[in-house]
């Protein structure tokens, strides 16, 4: 039995299984590099848009006509958030049509496979496009977009995986915008999730500025979303002077929060109080200015090394975010926390067998549980990502 116990450019070769020398000549990972790399991994907190690929942002950029001067944009990883708000305009400007939503979606799947990512939340947040260039979309825009992602993942699924690899097991989130999202549209946002439990999408997340908009503006839709079986997680605690803010959403106990930068000494017993599982984002929060170097990140206030991240601690989710603009896979941001933390390989194992507890993949806790269908088919999933985890701990040579 096993032993218990920033880029500045836009090279991916740190994120392959093998890197070239100076000379050319490829050379072994290192040892936890390897291990980040081949690790089951669970991402629980990734926005679909913002995690495009490099490449296909800079060719959607050139055939749509984007502004020239953002090729330097879209030449390098962003060091600062000034620069990611640069980023991040120019994948709007890019991602217009129900085309892109469908090839964003299937890309993501092939690279979070190639990063050894067994399952993911992926969220979204639904809005009108054309089917393509100048092609108008049919009655219902929104119904239109969700069914385009989940036509991406189904293409990907439908793939054969890659030597020694599992495909992902996805399921999708749809993200109420608190910036641009009225009250009513929240409703609908919770509505058509319920028209598509069961099809993909397992939940809602409440999004967007965090400076903007009430949380008693989205709390009647979130409350009415829970009856119907849909799962809750909130961003929360990203800018100072919202407590009062991160006080109601303890009261109302969402399945997962996101983020938690920013919490008040009272508020953060009450979190760690609660064990909710909270998504953890490290590069984000470092380049959004939550947090002024990685040792100062809250991952060290909610993970207890003495437990291996077990029962009597919060379930840390280790997260991405926006990889298509931080340049950072979730094999990365598992590596920097080993690194910034001084995690062992086993409680890093531990902490990602874990976050398995966190996803919504189980079903909502509700009197509907019992009549919700596709159950049978959740429970044959999480066998098969607990067997990835399983297969791992048997043949990993343990330090």
């Amino acid at each position: 039995m096993p032993k218990p116990t920033h880029p500045d450019s836009l090279s991916t070769a740190d994120h392959r299984q093998t890197r070239k020398t100076e000379v050319g000549v490829p050379s072994p990972m290192s040892t936890r590099q390897r291990f980040v790399q081949q690790l089951p991994k669970i991402e629980l907190h990734a926005h679909l848009n913002s995690s495009i690929r490099r490449s296909t942002l800079r060719e959607l950029a050139a055939t749509k006509g984007v502004d020239p001067n953002n090729a330097f944009i879209l030449s390098r990883w962003p060091k600062t958030l000034s620069e990611a708000f640069d980023v991040f305009r120019v994948i709007h400007s890019c991602v217009t049509t129900l085309q892109d939503v469908e090839r964003l979606a299937f890309e993501l799947g092939q690279d979070l496979e190639e990063d050894g990512v067994v399952y993911a939340d992926i969220r979204t947040t639904p809005r009108a496009m054309s089917l393509a260039s100048g092609t108008a979309t049919e009655v219902d825009p929104l119904d239109q977009y969700i069914k385009a992602v989940l036509r991406g993942f189904s293409r990907y699924t439908a793939q054969d995986p890659g030597p020694n690899a599992r495909k992902v097991i996805f399921r999708l989130l749809l993200s109420i915008d608190r910036a641009k999202h009225s009250p009513t549209q929240a409703r609908t946002i919770v509505d058509l999730a319920h028209r598509y439990l069961n099809r993909g999408v397992v939940g809602i997340d409440l999004s967007g500025d965090p400076t903007k908009g009430q949380w008693s503006d989205f709390e009647p839709s979130l409350i009415h979303a829970r009856p119907l079986g849909l799962r809750i997680t909130l961003h929360a605690g990203e800018v100072k002077d919202r407590d009062q803010e991160m006080t109601y959403m303890l009261d109302f106990h969402p399945d997962r929060f996101g983020h938690c930068c920013f919490v008040s000494d009272d508020n953060l017993k009450r979190l760690k109080e609660s064990k909710i599982p909270i998504e953890l984002c490290l590069t984000s929060n470092l380049l959004s200015n939550s947090v002024a170097e990685l040792k100062d990140h809250h991952f060290g206030l909610h993970y207890k090394p003495s437990s291996g991240g077990g029962g009597d601690s919060t379930i840390c989710c280790i997260s991405t975010d926006d990889s298509g603009v931080f340049g950072s896979p979730l094999s990365k941001e598992y590596k920097l926390m080993m690194q910034t933390f001084g995690l062992t390989e086993m409680e890093v194992f531990n902490l990602a067998k874990r976050t398995l507890e966190a996803t919504f993949l189980a079903p909502a806790a509700t009197s509907e549980t019992k009549e919700r269908k596709g159950l049978d088919q959740d429970q044959e999933e999480w066998n098969s990502i607990l067997a990835a985890y399983d297969d791992f701990y048997a043949s990993w040579n343990w330090n």
